[in-house]
């Protein structure tokens, strides 16, 4: 429909800074980007809202959000709970295929890592866990995931925190690769739990020290 294509470019110009963060959206100035009435970008943009990558102020203007260190400690914790889950899910019921699958996008996202090549780890990072979601079965769990991931990486993968530690990050996938290939549910767990804090971490540096630099008015009226 319109309103997913709205949504899926809207997802895209978001997660790659195309409009930057804390920017205004302006649903005429959009509309018109996309050939589009404002019915289908209004729906799109009330969708973002619902998952915490625009907000609405007080005027009703929507404006791509920013993180809060509250927002980081909420989406590391529901990221745990999800993780564990699907993880352990998919270690029980991984076909050979997806096994495989997993395997590479986890030597690709290292080999991705010591190039520098932050667009190409981001995908294999996506592979990655939509791989282990596609064998853990559970689409409303594989979307909150999905929603709860989009909304810190985007953050994380493109900042300079994240460069520096895409090869830490890539080493933790490959172990937890491996754990779910072993069908070791205690290593899952330890992993995960380790990941995810490494993660916090991060996520809390860059909210403390980039947020000035996140400001554009290129999507004003």
């Amino acid at each position: 429909s319109l309103s997913d294509d709205a949504y899926e470019w809207l997802i895209s110009a978001i997660t790659s800074f195309a409009i930057p963060t804390n920017s205004q959206i302006s649903e005429n100035k959009l509309a018109t980007e996309l050939g589009v009435s404002r019915t289908p970008v209004r729906e799109a943009l009330k969708r973002l809202e619902n998952e915490g990558l625009i907000k609405r102020g007080e005027a009703g203007r929507f404006t791509v959000a920013m993180l809060t260190s509250k927002d980081v400690d909420e989406a590391i914790d529901l990221l745990i709970l999800c993780d564990n889950y699907m993880f352990q899910r998919a270690a029980k019921n991984i076909s050979d295929a997806d096994s495989q699958l997993l395997k590479d996008s986890a030597e690709k996202m290292a080999h991705f890592a010591t190039l520098g090549d932050r667009e190409s780890w981001i995908k294999q990072d996506s592979i990655f866990h939509e791989t282990a979601m596609r064998a853990a079965n559970n689409e409303i769990v594989s979307e909150v995931s999905r929603v709860t991931r989009r909304r810190i990486q985007r953050f994380w993968a493109r900042s300079l925190s994240g460069a520096r530690d895409l090869i830490t990050c890539s080493d933790e996938h490959l172990e937890i690769a491996q754990s779910i290939l072993d069908k070791d549910f205690i290593a899952i767990s330890d992993l995960v739990e380790a990941h995810l804090a490494h993660l916090r971490a991060n996520m809390h540096e860059i909210v403390e020290s980039m947020a000035v630099f996140f400001t554009s008015d290129g999507y004003n009226e």
